[in-house]
């Protein structure tokens, strides 16, 4: 906890989001956003990573990579939450999951699944509910997750305190623009711009998005001259990457919530309404919007002592029609699992998948 406290200070916060914005590849930039120079900020974020206060990774369009996303929340049946997982594992693509309760006790995922199999997952999804593997589910398509950058606005330096100024967010709600920002709208195409090669270099981009070209040259099994050719050429060049996310705590783990929200809108105005709202605040990790509906995914992450307020807040905006209602799931963070996009299952510069093969084995594991 002291170790914690002691990391948040106005220079460390500064660097953390001048990272959200400028991303690690670029220190430069972000010393000079920021008025420290470059070697403080190497310095500063290397020992951050080191001590396991922060990582970075990249997050990536999907849809340029001929994925969709998609969450599911999936509520068990008593004493079958084991089955549930291998309901869910037998799917692949799954990129993150964990174990929630709450208004659906079962199991939370995101995937980022090939849209040309689109029909497939949700026939899956169906077969699963009429083989009774789970009680109930929500599914959405999803937009990319658009991450928040780290921000300390109502961090108190000197006392070392957050100061979570609820009703001045609910009027900034009110008070929003109405037009949806870029990075929520709805995928035209979903088509493949990468190989097999590019892959296996996101797929470490994933996991560390400071690597480095000699050693993602390693990996791939090429020159650092040809990874740095395809990171510009291919990566960069082709908008294959979206944001990075800085993950850092910003509260210690033991005494805060992880949580996942379905937040509901009248339409596309409030919901850009209330996203517009959402981009300096510290307890939002991400969110990404529902395709075809006025519906938001937000992942939360909040004080204890603050969550019911949080609550109170929805309710307020639920009263004040900015909402038309939501619902919410705790995460158990013991339970947090996850993994890159599935490179293994691209070949010949297309995605595969064994319908069959899955289905055969969804009815195996129902009849366990």
């Amino acid at each position: 906890m002291l170790r914690y406290l002691k990391m948040l200070n106005p220079t460390n916060a500064k660097i953390l989001e001048g990272l959200g914005k400028h991303g690690p590849r670029n220190i430069l930039a972000l010393a000079k956003s920021i008025g420290l120079p470059p070697r403080t900020v190497t310095f500063r974020i290397r020992k951050l990573m080191k001590e396991g206060l922060l990582q970075i990774r990249t997050n990536l369009d999907y849809s340029r990579l001929g994925l969709m996303k998609a969450v599911l929340i999936a509520e068990s049946k008593p004493g079958q939450e084991k089955k549930l997982q291998q309901v869910i594992d037998n799917l692949d693509y799954w990129t993150y999951g964990v174990r929630c309760y709450g208004k659906y006790d079962g199991y939370y995922t995101v995937f980022a699944f090939p849209a040309e199999y689109k029909k497939e997952l949700e026939e899956y999804l169906d077969e699963a509910a009429q083989l009774k593997t789970f009680s109930r589910c929500i599914f959405h398509h999803t937009t990319n997750f658009t991450e928040v950058v780290p921000n300390f606005d109502w961090f108190d330096f000197q006392s070392k305190s957050w100061n979570f100024q609820w009703r001045s967010w609910i009027d900034e709600v009110q008070n929003a623009s109405e037009k949806l920002p870029r990075e929520l709208m709805e995928p035209k195409t979903y088509s493949i711009r990468v190989d097999e090669i590019d892959l296996l270099i996101l797929k470490e981009l994933e996991k560390d998005g400071t690597t480095k070209f000699t050693k993602l040259a390693e990996v791939v099994n090429i020159t650092p001259q040809g990874v740095r050719y395809r990171y510009h050429k291919h990566i960069v060049g082709r908008s294959l990457l979206t944001d990075y996310e800085v993950a850092t705590l910003p509260y210690p783990l033991l005494t805060s919530d992880m949580c996942g929200f379905k937040i509901d809108f009248e339409n596309e105005e409030k919901l850009a309404k209330f996203v517009n709202s959402l981009q300096n605040k510290p307890f939002i990790f991400n969110y990404g919007k529902a395709i075809g509906q006025h519906s938001l995914v937000v992942h939360t992450y909040i004080p204890k002592t603050e969550f019911s307020k949080l609550i109170d807040s929805m309710n307020r905006l639920t009263e004040k029609k900015l909402t038309t209602g939501f619902l919410y799931v705790t995460f158990d963070v013991a339970s947090f699992r996850r993994q890159t996009i599935s490179y293994e299952f691209f070949k010949e510069n297309k995605w595969t998948y064994d319908y069959k093969k899955k289905l055969e084995r969804l009815k195996d594991v129902a009849r366990k």
